[in-house]
């Protein structure tokens, strides 16, 4: 991290503008004024903003000195937006385009990445190429030198790298590594290897432009976009100075809900875009519309209750005309996050779930270089499960287990391989201290069997199981894998037939129970997890449900309420901050509904938390109204009457 002051760990709500400036455009800046910029800041007042300085197509919105500026500049818009913020004590940061930029391969296509045939691409430029000596870094320090610009929010980024061929690349490789013979596809000798070389190039890339900026004006903060995040789970290495993404324009709660749980876990100041405007991406031609106020509050409300800021992404018109009524909607998301801001900036987790990510899992099966793919379906789908059954529940990454899993009262790891013998160290000894490991996949009994403690009981096949859910049965697709329990490991759970519970299969095993030490090892030998993500059927979440319950783990904090409300527990100022977000919708059953106008409460749930004493004052914020309580033994008892978007009860002790 850079040394000087951090401003980004004060600032809590900000506005993201951005153009992507083309070769097409014909009036850039043409309606932007002062006063026009100062109306609409003044009326929101912004912590930070971010406005548009280089987009993917490589074109500046500025006169620049050192690259291709638009034709279509009329006015100098980011000198607009640096004097107005700076009279208003607002941070300037830049959207600029890192790794995507056509304009310079055009000028000089070998600064294209090459893919394995050879070809030059249009987007991702090659981490070997001089584009970032000779064109990124200057025109990073131009803005500096003539702007005074206060950070950059680099996109683009990671999830834009790609592997690349060209003769640097594999000189380089083979240079770094020792091996000659480059590898093509996923099925020859050492494509991890090769992969990792390419997240390493892409790793001193941005330290390179980073400590650049850093000499240059040292407060200026560096975010890569995306990176350590869900699509990054690596250590943290590199000098950036927040963390940030910004997530899907359409079905961003769920997004939020995930990568917010990531950007906690790694102790540095961050924040969240929610994109301020959404589509139907199923029709090309459907154009962007602004979402409802109440839909963006939803949406914000993850990242509020998870103690992050928050940046809502406006769409400015090519004219740098701000609308206004859409910037009303955005003063009303404004207001809703402050009056929050108290209970919720800056608080710490009281979760006693965890979901692990593990990243030698994810980087053999992900979309390389740093895309998601299809890996992380488990990981989203036991987070889903375990905030749909009321638990508070973390992300949890493999370095962070030694220093937090003490917090922890059931780690869950859904589906995830190339675990490591370090890591099942770890593991082992916490549960021997009374933790509760969940593990999920058709992999246990064969590649860590002396842990679930059972081995194969004959291959793996791709199949339908019958799992019983109470008195009813669940369906789970996919690979499963029937075992032999070792003797101090029994069965749990067999398959059934024709979905009755009464009817068990016992010659098929497929949940299995270890205990150790004063804790115990669950394990589903199939992936069930990835069964919830695709599905989300009510029978596979009970089933979860019953499996934890089963446990008997003495919980701090529980909950009972509507599936659809997420219980986020924190702590802030000494206070238990217990987070209700109602993740319902009133109509978006599918695809083409992609804006919430209607959202039911939630009403009755009821919190259960343990205490040795009564609690001085139970309260729902941000409205401070008393709740009632009850304390009886050890255990404080709230009822809330109903949740509409977010509320949190304050526990005051």
């Amino acid at each position: 991290m850079s040394k000087s002051r951090n401003w980004h760990k004060d600032v809590f709500f900000g506005i993201h503008y951005d153009l992507h400036a083309k070769e097409t455009d014909t009036e850039l800046g043409r309606e932007l004024t002062p006063d026009h910029l100062r109306e609409r800041l003044t009326h929101i007042a912004p912590d930070w903003i971010q406005c548009d300085c280089k987009g993917h197509p490589g074109y500046t919105s500025w006169p620049t000195d050192v690259g291709s500026t638009s034709p279509g500049v009329v006015k100098d818009a980011l000198r607009i937006h640096r004097d107005v913020t700076r009279d208003l004590g607002i941070k300037l940061g830049m959207h600029y385009s890192g790794v995507i930029d056509n304009r310079a391969i055009e000028l000089h296509p070998e600064w294209a990445a090459m893919d394995v045939n050879g070809e030059r691409t249009e987007r991702a430029t090659c981490r070997l190429s001089p584009y970032t000596e000779q064109l990124m870094i200057p025109q990073m320090l131009e803005l500096v030198e003539k702007y005074d610009v206060d950070g950059f929010w680099v996109d683009g980024e990671n999830w834009g790298a790609v592997p690349c061929w060209c003769d640097a690349c594999r000189k380089e490789f083979a240079g770094r590594t020792g091996i000659q013979e480059v590898p093509t596809s996923s099925e020859d000798a050492h494509w991890e290897a090769w992969l990792d070389f390419h997240r390493d190039l892409f790793r001193e890339y941005v330290a390179n432009y980073a400590d650049a900026v850093h000499r240059a004006k040292p407060d200026c903060l560096i975010c890569s976009n995306w990176m350590y995040t869900v699509r990054q789970p690596e250590p943290m290495t590199v000098p950036v100075d927040y963390l940030s993404g910004d997530y899907t324009p359409n079905w961003g709660a769920a997004r939020a809900a995930l990568e917010g749980r990531m950007l906690d876990n790694r102790g540095v100041t961050w924040d969240l875009m929610v994109w301020g405007f959404t589509r139907n991406y199923s029709a090309p031609q459907s154009p962007w519309a602004m979402k409802s106020a109440l839909h963006l509050k939803q949406e914000v409300s993850e990242v509020l209750a998870l103690g992050g800021a928050v940046m809502v992404y406006a769409k400015p018109h090519r004219t740098g005309w701000l609308t206004g009524w859409e910037h009303e909607i955005i003063a009303e998301v404004a207001d809703f996050c402050r009056a929050r801001k108290k209970a919720c900036f800056k608080s710490t987790s009281t979760s006693e779930t965890a979901v692990l990510h593990v990243a030698d899992h994810y980087y053999s099966c992900n979309a390389p270089l740093f895309n998601y793919g299809d890996s992380i379906e488990p990981l989203e789908g036991a987070l889903n499960a375990l905030i749909e059954t009321g638990r508070s529940t973390d992300l949890l990454t493999v370095e962070n287990v030694e220093a937090r899993a003490s917090q922890y009262r059931l780690l869950v790891v859904p589906e995830q391989t190339h675990l490591g013998e370090t890591l099942i160290d770890r593991l082992t000894d916490w549960v021997e201290q009374g933790g509760c490991l969940l593990l999920s996949g058709a992999h246990l009994a064969a590649e860590v069997p002396d842990l679930v403690g059972c081995r194969p009981n004959g291959d793996a096949s791709e199949c339908t199981v019958q799992l019983p859910v109470g008195s009813e049965a669940a369906q789970v697709s996919g690979v499963w894998q029937n075992v032999a329990p070792d003797k101090d490991t029994e069965a749990v759970l067999c398959a059934v037939r024709n979905l009755e519970p009464r009817l068990p299969r016992k010659d098929t095993v497929l949940v299995t129970r270890r205990s150790l030490g004063k804790g115990t090892i669950l394990a589903v030998h199939g992936p069930l997890f990835r069964n919830y993500f695709t599905m989300h059927f009510p029978r596979i979440r009970q089933l979860v449900d019953q499996l934890i319950d089963d446990l008997g783990i003495q919980w701090s904090v529980t909950m009972h309420a509507s599936p659809r409300l997420e219980l986020i527990a924190r702590e802030k100022d000494g206070r238990q901050m217990l987070n209700l977000v109602n993740r319902g919708a009133g109509e978006t059953l599918s695809p083409n509904r992609t804006i919430i106008e209607e959202l039911a409460p939630v009403n009755n749930a009821v919190l259960k938390v343990r205490s040795e004493k009564a609690p001085s004052r139970v309260t729902l914020q941000p409205e401070n109204i008393a709740l009632e309580s009850r304390y009886a033994g050890d255990t404080v008892t709230v009822r809330v009457p109903h949740v509409q978007i977010h509320d949190i009860v304050q526990i005051d002790f």
